[in-house]
């Protein structure tokens, strides 16, 4: 037993040595590497610098500003100027000169006179390094090179305003003239480059090679080629070298082993290695790498027991519009921004605090000491202002926010459960006032938070008693006067605890999830209501956590078929910050829905965005005027006249317009005069039952 252990020790110290030089060796090759692709990127640099420094050379001129300005351009001179240079010292393949405009007034391309005015025979990445420089390039003195693909290949190109030497440009109106000056890369410039930076076998490719590659990049971000070369192997051949060496090595340790290894020993030791690893695997987050909601529960515990009664400070942090990533854009893209932000979030973590994923969208950091809090509001501040610019992930680039609570306390006075569930309280206030904010823990939160909790219970509760109705608010036609449709309110008379207002339990159904629940409701009874009274349109109001879901269209679909009610009469309102939030799902719904013969409107114009642009890609069959517009025509100027646009825009886009809020005679004239085709308000009548609208109606 002891001769085998000794045989497997010796097997081991070989298989270790060699193990290590192979380390040794690939650690080798991979800093090479590493230095060769530094080179092969200051060639590129070079490169450009090159093309650089010759639009200098040639655009800072007094000669060239004489000539290019003129009425007529001296073709001749151009060409014994620039466009011979190429046959001269093949320094560059093709030069241009472009107007004011960036158009080409004059080209060479290897000693031939170009054809065609439009940059655009250039390449994209010429095109992006003009237009995102065009100020710059007018009234500065700045050159700008980089990289295209033209139509005979990849180019290093730049350009430049064609000045004096000293002084500034006469030219009093918006003339000018800039110079542009292209080198195609070809096989004698890569040789050459790679002589100069000592890169083997140096050579453009249109794919990653198998080997090594650095990418060519243009302006506008377009990946135009590789540069690929061969890498040398200076590891390999210094472990071939040593090897013999080794083998002496290896030889002299078997030989110096003299002390017996007990198996037991090893035997506990891979053991005790395990259980740590499958201790550290339980505790960390398998996505983020970070500790898990199980790792900090043990902390805390730790903690506990100590009977430390310093301050420990809780930040709770929740994702705004996760969900909503999952959903447009799939879980793959979602698992890449948690590692995305669970990597800024790790950098942001003062020292000593302690950041974890409790699963989800949610993170939370921990940290004590006399400074917690001020540490953890720094913190709180620093995801913030990460998060206000849009989050690189992959080659998308995702808008998000967070929602964060923080709670402060020792342990001594609350268990550390009361003290997460303190800064969930908080996060959740965050949420439900707006998002994308911090508050701070009080006992009124705690009170808000039971409120929300007694309220999303009843709800719950409610739709089992059919405690809700839905009641109607009639839509006029602004020409008869008539009522032409009627729109959809829930209401909770029958709640046992006294009646709620919409604004105060929908909210909560929106962000407990029940609005689904609610919503299916008042389609289902309002199509019910509606079916006999054929000559009426059916407006629904459509909650954003409805249009999210990615089935809605589907169940519109049933209810529809349930109720037999026809999808010509029911129109959907959504609200504009939601579709411009969620563009593409969006999209998809309103033409889903708009498939199955449904109307959609956008509901509250006026009130938030107002773009032009938007109405036109999601096609719109309605625009609703808010009432925080349509409400103020009788004593605000700006506001009638606004009210006048909007209609002149909606009827040149086909659209009907419903203005919402009419509360007097006044504001009906002047609605009716600008051309509005539905009118609503209290002037016709408040919410009412159906029996009540119904009975007003004009026989």
């Amino acid at each position: 037993m002891v001769f085998m252990a000794g045989i497997g020790l010796i097997v081991s110290i070989i298989a270790l040595l060699y193990l290590s030089l192979h380390l040794i060796s690939s650690k080798t090759n991979e800093i090479d590497e590493h230095r060769s692709a530094l080179s092969v990127q200051g060639a590129i640099q070079t490169s450009v610098n090159r093309v650089w420094a010759l639009v200098i050379d040639n655009a800072v001129w007094d000669d060239a500003v004489n000539q290019v300005y003129r009425p007529e351009l001296n073709v001749n001179w151009l060409y014994n100027t620039w466009g011979a240079g190429y046959k001269i010292n093949n320094l560059y393949d093709g030069v241009y000169v472009l107007d004011e405009g960036f158009n080409v007034l004059w080209g060479s391309f290897r000693g031939q006179r170009v054809t065609g005015q439009h940059i655009s025979q250039l390449g994209k990445g010429f095109e992006s390094l003009v237009y995102q420089n065009a100020q710059t390039l007018r009234d500065d003195k700045k050159i700008f090179a980089g990289i295209t693909q033209t139509e005979s290949g990849i180019s290093f190109i730049g350009i430049g305003l064609i000045r004096p030497m000293l002084g500034r440009l006469e030219v009093h109106d918006a003339t000018r003239r800039y110079l542009v000056i292209g080198r195609q890369i070809n096989n004698a410039m890569l040789k050459e480059l790679g002589n100069t930076f000592q890169i083997e076998n140096l050579r453009l490719t249109p794919t990653p090679s198998d080997s090594s590659s650095v990418p060519l990049s243009s302006a506008s971000g377009e990946t135009l080629g590789y540069l690929s070369w061969q890498p040398r192997q200076p590891g390999a051949e210094a472990a071939h070298a040593a090897s013999a060496d080794i083998i002496r090595i290896a030889v002299l340790a078997a030989v110096l082993i003299l002390v017996f290894i007990t198996i037991s020993s090893l035997g506990l030791y891979k053991l005790a290695r395990g259980e740590k690893q499958a201790r550290n695997i339980a505790l960390t987050d398998w996505l983020s790498h970070l500790p898990n909601r199980r790792a900090l529960i043990e902390r805390l515990a730790t903690i506990s027991k100590r009977g430390d009664s310093d301050e420990k400070s809780v930040v709770f942090i929740d994702l705004d519009g996760f969900k909503d990533v999952n959903d447009i854009y799939g879980h793959d893209k979602g698992d890449q921004l948690i590692v995305t932000i669970a990597d800024a979030l790790r950098d942001r973590v003062p020292q000593n605090g302690m950041l974890v994923r409790m699963g989800g969208d949610e993170f939370a950091m921990m940290i004590g000491g006399a400074r917690a809090g001020e540490h953890s509001a720094a913190f709180a501040g620093a995801v913030l202002d990460f998060l206000s610019q849009p989050v690189p992930v992959g080659e998308s680039t995702l808008h998000i926010s967070a929602s964060i609570g923080i709670a402060s306390g020792s342990l001594v006075d609350c268990s550390s459960s009361e003290l997460f569930r303190r800064a969930d309280i908080a996060m959740y206030h965050s949420k439900i006032t707006g998002k994308g904010r911090t508050t701070y823990y009080d006992a009124a939160l705690n009170n808000v938070r039971e409120r929300r909790l007694t309220i999303e219970n009843d709800i719950r509760a409610g739709l089992v008693r059919d405690e809700f109705e839905v009641w109607y608010q009639p839509i006029i036609d602004a020409r008869s006067q008539a009522m032409a449709g009627v729109e959809a309110l829930v209401r909770w008379p029958r709640r046992p605890g006294g009646e709620l207002l919409p604004d105060e339990f929908i909210p909560v159904a929106e962000t407990s999830g029940l609005i689904y629940s609610l919503g299916l409701f008042v389609l289902r009874r309002a199509c019910c209501d509606l079916v006999p009274h054929e000559n009426l349109r059916l407006s629904v109001n459509i909650s954003p956590a409805q249009f999210r879901d990615p089935e809605f269209e589907d169940k519109v679909a049933r209810v529809l078929q349930e109720t037999a009610f026809p999808a010509q009469r029911l129109e959907l309102e959504v609200t504009e910050s939601y579709v411009l939030e969620n563009p593409e799902r969006a999209l998809a719904a309103i033409r889903n829905l708009k498939s199955q013969g449904t109307a959609v409107a956008l509901d509250d114009f006026g009130n938030g965005y107002s773009s032009i642009g938007y109405l036109r890609r999601f096609n719109f069959d309605t625009i609703k005027i808010d009432k925080s517009l349509a409400g103020l025509v009788d004593s605000d100027e700006q506001a009638l006249a606004l009210v006048n646009g909007t209609v002149r825009i909606a009827t040149a886009l086909g659209m009907a317009v419903t203005a919402e809020g009419v509360e007097n005679q006044s504001q009906l004239k002047l609605l009716c005069l600008a051309g509005c085709d539905r009118l609503q308000g209290y002037y016709f009548s408040p919410p009412k039952p159906l029996a009540v609208i119904l009975a007003r109606r004009p026989a």
